[in-house]
C-alpha cells in the first residue's frame, strides 16, 4: 500500500503503481448484465448461453433421451489415415434438431473396426454442427477412428455440472487489496420429469472463471475460461413422492453485495444454474429425475472492483 509523505525509493515505486492502477473508489471497473425479457438457459459451453422464448418453438431440454445411431464417419483427416478432430455421427432422423451447437452430446455403444466397441466415436464431445439426422462433433486432440460397423446411441443428460445464463460480467483486478462485489438475481423456472419417486437438488451460484488460453477455431477468438471458484450459491432441495413432468417456479433468487478478494488478474463471473442428482457425499438421491426446459425471466449480474 502506497504511504505518505513520500520518503524512500520504495515508497515512490508503490506510489507510482498505486496511480497507475486507476482512480480508488467505486465504479473504476465496473461489468454486468440484466434483462427481464424472458429466456431459455441453452445448456453449452459456448456464447450465447440464452435464446429468446420468442425466437423459438422448439425450446432447448437438458435432457435428450437416446436416439439409435445409424452410422459414423471421420471428416477431414488430419494426421493420418482416420486421424482427425472432427467427425459425424448420423441417428434416426428428428422432428427438430435434437443437440444445440456449442453444446456436448454423448454417443455410446458403437462398434467400430479398429477398436471394436472401444471406439473413439464413444464419449462425450462438443457438438459443432447438428441437423435433423446428424451431429458434427470436434474434439481438443486428434485421434484415430475405425470404420463404422454397428449400433450406438446418442443422447444429452446436462446434470452436476454448472449451466451458464447470460448474467455475466468480466473484470481486471489489479492488485492484492482490491475487491470486487457482485451483486446478482435470477428468476427462474424449469421442468423435470420422473417415473418414480425422485429428489435432487437446484443450485444457483456465482461462479468465477479464470482465462487460459487462446480458443480454438470452433469458440471464435475468445479465451478459454476454465471454472476457478464458487463465490457464493443458494441450494434448494426438491422431492416427489409420484412420476411424472413437472413444472416449477423457484421465485427470485437474489444475491446482495457478495465479496470477493481475488488479487492480480481478469475474471469472468457468471450466474449459473445446477440440476444436483447426489447429495453432499457424493451419494446418487433416490429416484431418475431429469432436467427439462429451463427459462430465465427477470436476471441480472453486476461486478465493481473497489481499489484500497
Amino acid at each position: 500500500m502506497s504511504q505518505y509523505p513520500i520518503s524512500t525509493p520504495e515508497g515512490l515505486y508503490e506510489a507510482v503503481n498505486y496511480l497507475a492502477s486507476g482512480p480508488s473508489g467505486l465504479g473504476q471497473n465496473f461489468a454486468g448484465f440484466s434483462s427481464y425479457d424472458p429466456v431459455y438457459i441453452r445448456p453449452t459451453f459456448n456464447q450465447p448461453f440464452t435464446i429468446a422464448t420468442t425466437a423459438t418453438t422448439s425450446p432447448p431440454s437438458w435432457y435428450v433421451p437416446p436416439i439409435a445411431v445409424t452410422g459414423a464417419q471421420v471428416i477431414g483427416n488430419t494426421t493420418g489415415s482416420n486421424t482427425s478432430t472432427n467427425y459425424e455421427i448420423f441417428f434416426t432422423p428428428q422432428p427438430t434438431v435434437p443437440f444445440g451447437v456449442g453444446a456436448s452430446a454423448d454417443p455410446e455403444g458403437i462398434v467400430d473396426d479398429l477398436y471394436g466397441s472401444g471406439s473413439n466415436f464413444n464419449g462425450s464431445a462438443d457438438v459443432l454442427i447438428c441437423t435433423t439426422s446428424s451431429v458434427i462433433f470436434q474434439t481438443t486432440n486428434a485421434y484415430a477412428f475405425g470404420n463404422y460397423v454397428s449400433g450406438g446411441t446418442i443422447q444429452k443428460l446436462d446434470t452436476d455440472n454448472f449451466v451458464s445464463t447470460d448474467c455475466n460480467g468480466r473484470v481486471y483486478v489489479t492488485g492484492p487489496t482490491d475487491r470486487v462485489f457482485i451483486s446478482a438475481q435470477l428468476g427462474l423456472q424449469f421442468t423435470y420429469s420422473c417415473t418414480m419417486a425422485s429428489e435432487f437438488d437446484i443450485a444457483i451460484a456465482i461462479n468465477r472463471y479464470t482465462p487460459t488460453t487462446n480458443a480454438t477455431p470452433a469458440v471464435g477468438t475468445d479465451y478459454k475460461f476454465n471454472f476457478n471458484k464458487t463465490i457464493s450459491q443458494v441450494v434448494t432441495h426438491y422431492s416427489t413422492g409420484t412420476g411424472g413432468t413437472v413444472n416449477i417456479d423457484t421465485g427470485q433468487t437474489i444475491f446482495t453485495s457478495v465479496i470477493d478478494q481475488p488479487s492480480f488478474g481478469y475474471y469472468w463471473y457468471i450466474l449459473e444454474v445446477n440440476f444436483i442428482t447426489v447429495d453432499s457425499t457424493g451419494t446418487p438421491y433416490p429416484g431418475d429425475a431429469k432436467p427439462g426446459v429451463f427459462t430465465a425471466g427477470l436476471r441480472s449480474l453486476t461486478a465493481q472492483v473497489v481499489k484500497q
